[in-house]
C-alpha cells in the first residue's frame, strides 16, 4: 500500500471522527435546549436546528470513517468468494438425480403403469 493510500485512509477516519464528534455535540446541545421548554411549539426550532442535523452528522461521520477501510487482501477474498458462488456447475448431483428419475419413469411406462 502506498503512502498516499494510507494518508487518504487516515484522513477519512479523522474527518469521520470529527463529523461524529460535532454531531454528538449538536445532539447534546439540542437535548439541553429542548429540555428547558415545556411547550412543544417552542421545542420545534431546537429540534430542527440542532437535533436533526446532529443525527445526520453522526451517520455521515460513521459512513465516512468506515468507507474504504477494506484492505486489498480482504477485497481479493471477497472477489474470489463471489467468483466461486457465481460459477456455473456442469455435472452436479441434480443432473444425476434427474437422469435416474427419468429412467424410472420410462421403466414404469414400459411395465404398463401411467406416469
Amino acid at each position: 500500500m502506498s503512502r498516499l493510500d494510507e494518508l487518504d485512509r487516515r484522513t477519512r477516519l479523522a474527518l469521520g471522527g470529527a463529523l461524529v464528534f460535532i454531531g454528538v455535540l449538536l445532539l447534546v446541545l439540542g437535548w439541553y435546549l429542548i429540555s428547558g421548554e415545556a411547550i412543544a411549539g417552542k421545542q420545534l426550532p431546537y429540534l430542527a436546528s440542532t437535533s436533526i442535523p446532529g443525527a445526520v452528522l453522526v451517520v455521515c461521520g460513521f459512513v465516512c470513517a468506515v468507507s474504504g477501510s477494506t484492505d486489498p487482501e480482504t477485497a481479493r477474498r471477497i472477489a474470489e468468494l463471489h467468483a466461486l458462488l457465481t460459477e456455473a456447475v456442469e455435472d452436479g448431483p441434480s443432473a444425476e438425480v434427474s437422469a435416474e428419475t427419468s429412467a424410472d419413469a420410462e421403466v414404469q411406462t414400459a411395465a404398463g403403469t401411467e406416469k
